[in-house]
């Protein structure tokens, strides 16, 4: 597998993994500093476009990372208990653990697998935020409201639910996760709320009212990123 996926010892390679269509290709082309469009982007659509694990660059001026667009899970062509084993994720440094709407049976199979190998460094973030939010405010809103033809009360009112639904969507999320995580034996672990175009600012050092957990993500890749090559040096 490590020939397969051209690994070497001299970088860091981290996969991004999940359930089908939870947005694993924009979020590798949003931390990459990348568009959907941009010409060395990964390709995305509403249905599973990634049908082999893909490699791609990190085009940071002398980055030493590679990311990994991996298949989605719990498709007919990969069950949940294959996943794992026939991708080969066990050797990556890093797996991303992307879930979308809820936690699936994928998401969870993927991270007790990742609990037998303690080199694999595991974040799990929850991705399409934006959407999430603005589907559940649109749902406590009046039938027909526009907000981009709202008079300036109605306006004022989809901003309040909206600033209420935000901070329910977070609590409800972080609370979720770990409560899938106790039931399922697995340790706590942090989840970071992120939508695509919030991490894309993020990662190109400018800010995003949309952002909730992109700038920690970030700082805290970046800190594993540092640690392990460091350690990689001193091995």
């Amino acid at each position: 597998m490590k020939a397969a996926y051209h690994y070497s010892p001299d970088f860091l390679h981290i996969a991004v993994v999940g359930s089908s269509g939870g947005g694993k290709s924009s979020f590798i082309n949003a931390v990459r500093g990348l568009s959907n469009n941009d010409p060395i982007a990964a390709p995305t659509g509403i249905v599973e476009t990634t049908d082999a694990v893909t490699r791609y660059t990190d085009p940071c001026q002398d980055s030493k990372i590679f990311w990994y667009d991996v298949p989605g899970a719990g498709t007919p062509n990969m069950p949940d208990w294959q996943y794992f084993n026939n991708l080969g994720l066990y050797i990556f440094d890093c797996i991303i653990v992307l879930i979308d709407n809820r936690f699936s049976d994928s998401d969870l199979a993927i991270l007790q697998a990742c609990e037998q190998f303690t080199n694999i460094e595991v974040f799990i973030v929850r991705s399409k935020s934006d959407q999430h939010i603005n589907n559940m405010v649109l749902d406590r809103m009046p039938r027909g409201f526009d907000p981009f033809h709202a008079d300036d009360e109605s306006r004022s009112r989809f901003q309040q639910v909206k600033s209420e639904i935000r901070r329910e969507f977070i609590d409800k999320t972080y609370q979720n996760v770990q409560t899938n995580l106790e039931s399922n034996n697995i340790p706590p672990k942090r989840v970071y709320i992120v939508c695509k175009d919030a991490v894309h600012a993020i990662w190109n050092n400018s800010p995003s009212p949309m952002a909730i957990d992109e700038e920690e993500l970030q700082n805290d890749v970046a800190e594993y990123v540092r640690r392990r090559l460091h350690r990689n040096v001193q091995n």
